[in-house]
């Protein structure tokens, strides 16, 4: 059987209209979609799941019995037992009953029943229903008033406007709606493969079942169950069809004339989209216009008559799979030789070259490698690393082609993609021991996130490359650089990275590569003046050449460290802009994760979880471990702090549990979960958390003030649990370190803590103190929650210590600016101080918006500025059925029916 998927939307959309039936108001709905696609079991799977006791009706139309009156009636009346024996008995009256007879006896069958329990009457593939029971069925639906009766008619969404008209007016009336069921998206396929007893398809090779598929759970089991994932086609060409779909393409296919299936094949072989001439070229047509009309009409191809040459398409990315399948070997090679010759430009050359190859081709893999390292040097990795494969495939010589696979996984992993780069893990592990396969197999162990293996594979890769060329030990070096900055080892990446640097030439990627990561060793050691000037170096390297997208990311950390949020926010935009469109994963990811704490610590919150979600979003694509809890961590800033627990707690455990991992993951995580203890006053948990972080065997960058702020986080819960003397030992090297640096905002952030020390020791006068320096410092910063945190704790400290009319006046000004960040739990601890103050009266924290989620906050702001379900979807990275389900929790939470009643609500 098929496992049931997704459709949790549908699904709740059903509930909603049975929910409105059971409460007296009878409803209609047309559930649409096509074949395939899984309405039936939708049906279905909402019917197993209502706990209620129900009546339920069934019926089905049938293509053979299209003509036979009153067939689908008889199916409900026989369904009805009983209830149904007076509509039975009337349908085989002589003559046949007219639909006003029948219907009318649908009605006294319906008052016989719903006495007992609610009704649901299910006509599935209703497009090949009889046209009498459907009129007898829409009479007696159109005279319902408060009978607990839920319709719910099934229909191929081609066939849909051919339903009775009587049925659209039913439908589209005030108790009727309609539900477009459309296809599965990648985590619904995931999904859908595991229950198939498929554990190892990825989120590429879902991405490519989707497209393939369009989401169809039929086209997509049946593919699945047919052609294991590791049997799949290269990415460019289509994906193999299942064999149903297969034997129905074919069947049209063959019914063409000669002229027909050769235009047909040519644009199979081109590819999805095609102009006509080119079609028409490749299957040696002169008049090719009579052959797609025939092909049209065969539902084979689908014209775009709006461009100039027409563009030819299938209807399904099956029909083209079906259709090149279909072709053999033979055929195949020829066509694509065809097109080789025809089309222009040289990559597209270069597919049907390798499309056409039926041998190893040195000369051919000569050319795939040229043209790989030119699309290396604009940073098009994905397009390089996937010709250096078809190169490796072609190549004779098995150590050149061995080389081209390690290069092109070593392109993939700058690239970020480690889902790409995993699965040829297997085959690197077979080849001979050398410096670059070493190297390869530790940075696809450092992409894991697995430190210990990597260490030891990096490590040999070094003990075996005395005497390579510089690109190899450039390529080594940076490797291990980069598991050094994991490890939070300032030192070892700022050497490993001088070691690359020694081999790279100006202007390449893997210089620009290293010099990141050296940029990050400086700045983790403290050495400001030394990443400048490497900074300074690499911007005269690359002039305007985007090669200096990556130190330009750095340097938005470095900027973001020293408060100077409007340069990080600068570089950090440029950064995520052009990674994307370079689709470069983990710099993406990297840009927006920290575009977004720059945002989050300016106090533009939602721009801060918009950003942080699409990071996520990036990440989970790339399956990048190594980046996951450093994206993830800044995703759980918003929501905890607003006090959504349910979105923070989830990004925790997708972060994974215990302190396995990298240095670099382990603090991410600790700080993650910190953070949601301090905004749920739990001081145990932020200690547990932290804890590990004391053990770090590399001290520099953990300790480096701003990279890893966890210092004050960690203080202010040994506050909490009563370890007020162990706090102030800690503080020390800590508020030392921030003042040598003349960091302003972990002055101000450790001030705080101070203060809440002294006060625990009993020195009142040094705790007001020290939250007068935080005070101070903080002036003309840019970090309203951070300003609100020392008011918070300041006031508090003085409350208890009898200055009340001070103690009032922070906290006051802490709750408004917690109230406008939206931070409930920590606007409702003002209120509480403000409370025992007796000086102000305890205020409503925030406005109803802080009844929303973060993620519902931002959807709301989005769609009352006029914003489209798509265009937010785009925006997030998410499925529009999750922006439809976030809308309905807002419209339910503030009482609004609409985006324009949203708008005026003030949610913007």
């Amino acid at each position: 059987m098929t496992p049931f998927v997704g459709r949790q939307l549908e699904v709740a959309a059903l509930r909603s209209r049975l929910a409105e039936t059971v409460a007296g108001d009878p409803q209609v709905v047309l559930i649409d979609g096509p074949p395939g696609i899984g309405k039936t079991a939708l049906v279905e799977h909402f019917l197993a799941g209502v706990e209620q006791p129900l009546v339920v009706l069934r019926s089905g139309g049938e293509e053979t019995e299209a003509l036979l009156a009153n067939g689908v009636v008889e199916q409900v009346a026989r369904s009805a037992g009983a209830a149904g024996a007076g509509l039975l008995a009337a349908l085989g009256a002589e003559p046949v009953p007219d639909p006003v007879s029948v219907g009318t006896r649908i009605l006294d069958m319906v008052d016989r029943i719903e006495g007992e329990m609610p009704v649901v009457l299910v006509v599935d593939d209703a497009h090949w229903a009889d046209l009498p029971s459907m009129m007898a069925l829409v009479f007696a639906l159109r005279r319902l008033v408060a009978e607990p009766l839920l319709a719910l008619f099934t229909a191929r969404a081609e066939e849909v406007a051919a339903l009775p008209e009587s049925l659209h007016r039913l439908v589209n009336g005030h108790r009727g709606s309609t539900l477009r069921v459309r296809g599965l998206d990648e985590e619904d396929l995931l999904e859908l493969a595991r229950g198939l007893g498929v554990h190892e398809l990825g989120l590429t090779a879902a991405q490519r079942l989707r497209y393939g598929t369009q989401g169809n759970p039929l086209h997509a089991k049946a593919l699945i169950e047919e052609f294991p994932p590791d049997r799949w086609v290269p990415l460019q060409q289509p994906l193999p069809s299942p064999r149903s779909f297969r034997v129905l393409v074919q069947d049209r296919f063959g019914r063409c004339s000669a002229a027909a299936r050769a235009l047909v094949e040519g644009a199979a072989a081109l590819g999805p989209h095609c102009p006509l001439p080119l079609a028409a070229a490749v299957a040696g047509l002169d008049a090719p216009l009579p052959a797609l009309d025939e092909a049209v009409r065969a539902e084979l191809l689908v014209t775009d008559e709006s461009r100039t040459p027409w563009v030819l398409s299938f209807p399904h990315p099956l029909v083209r799979a079906a259709v090149h399948d279909t072709m053999g070997p033979a055929r195949r090679h020829a066509l694509h030789t065809a097109a080789a010759g025809v089309v222009t430009d040289e990559a597209e050359i270069l597919r049907h070259r390798v499309a056409a190859a039926a041998e190893p081709d040195d000369e051919l893999a000569a050319d795939l490698t040229r043209f790989a390292d030119a699309e290396a040097e604009r940073q098009a990795w994905q397009s390089a690393s996937a010709h250096l494969v078809d190169a490796s495939r072609l190549s004779t010589a098995p150590a050149e082609a061995q080389r081209r696979v390690l290069q092109a996984v070593e392109w993939t992993l700058l690239r970020g993609d480690a889902a790409s780069a995993s699965p040829f893990a297997q085959e690197i592990a077979t080849f001979p021991p050398g410096p670059l396969r070493d190297a390869v197999l530790g940075s696809l162990a450092t992409a894991a996130d697995d430190p210990a293996a990597a260490e030891h594979l990096l490590a040999t890769a070094w003990s075996a490359a005395d005497g390579a060329d510089s690109e190899t030990l450039a390529a080594v070096a940076t490797a291990i650089a980069i598991h050094h900055y994991g490890r939070l080892d300032a030192a070892g990446t700022v050497e490993w990275c001088e070691r690359a640097l020694a081999h790279t030439a100006p202007g390449t990627a893997t210089r620009a590569v290293t010099q990141t990561y050296l940029l990050h060793g400086l700045g983790y050691a403290g050495r400001a003046e030394a990443a400048a000037a490497v900074g300074k170096a690499a911007d005269e390297d690359a002039g305007a050449d985007e090669l200096w997208l990556n130190p330009r990311s750095a340097r938005g950390v470095l900027r973001l460290v020293d408060d100077d949020l409007d340069g990080a926010r600068a570089d950090l935009e440029s950064v995520a802009a052009t990674a994307t469109r370079l689709g470069i994963l983990n710099t993406t990811a990297f840009g927006l994760a920290y575009l977004a704490r720059a945002e989050w610590t300016a106090g533009e919150w939602d721009g801060a979880a918009v950003h942080a979600e699409r990071a996520v979003a990036v990440n989970l694509q790339s399956d990048f471990g190594f980046m996951q809890a450093a994206v993830v961590g800044i995703a759980v800033l918003v929501p905890a702090a607003r006090g959504d627990w349910a979105t923070a707690t989830a990004h925790v455990r997708a972060m994974g549990e215990g302190t396995a991992g990298y240095e670099r993951s382990v603090v991410a995580r600790g700080m993650a979960r910190a953070r949601i203890g301090e905004a749920q006053g739990d001081a145990a948990a932020v200690v547990a958390a932290l804890e590990p972080v004391c053990g770090f065997r590399y001290r520099d960058a953990v300790d480096e003030p701003g990279f890893w702020p966890w210092q004050d986080l960690y203080a202010d819960a040994l506050v909490g649990v009563g370890r007020a003397a162990e706090a102030d030992a800690f503080l020390v090297p800590h508020e030392h370190r921030a003042a040598e640096r003349g960091r302003r905002s972990s002055i101000a952030r450790l001030a705080r803590s101070r203060g809440r020390v002294e006060a625990a020791l009993g020195r009142i006068d040094a705790a007001e103190a020290a939250f007068a320096h935080a005070l101070d410092v903080s002036d003309g910063l840019r970090a309203p929650f951070e300003r609100a945190r020392i008011e918070l704790a300041a006031g508090a400290v003085l409350r208890r210590a009898g200055r009340r009319r001070r103690a009032a006046e922070l906290l006051a000004a802490a709750e408004d600016r917690f109230t406008a960040l939206g931070a409930l739990p920590y606007a409702q601890r003002c209120a509480k101080e403000l409370a025992g103050s007796g000086l102000h009266p305890a205020r409503r924290a925030t406005r109803d918006r802080t009844e929303l989620t973060s993620q519902e906050l931002v959807v709301a702001r989005l769609a009352a500025a006029g914003r489209s379900n798509r265009e937010i979807a785009d925006e997030l990275v998410v499925s529009i059925k999750t922006i439809e389900y976030h809308l309905r929790n807002v419209f339910q939470k503030l009482g609004v029916t609409g985006r324009r009643q949203l708008a005026d609500s003030g949610i913007d």
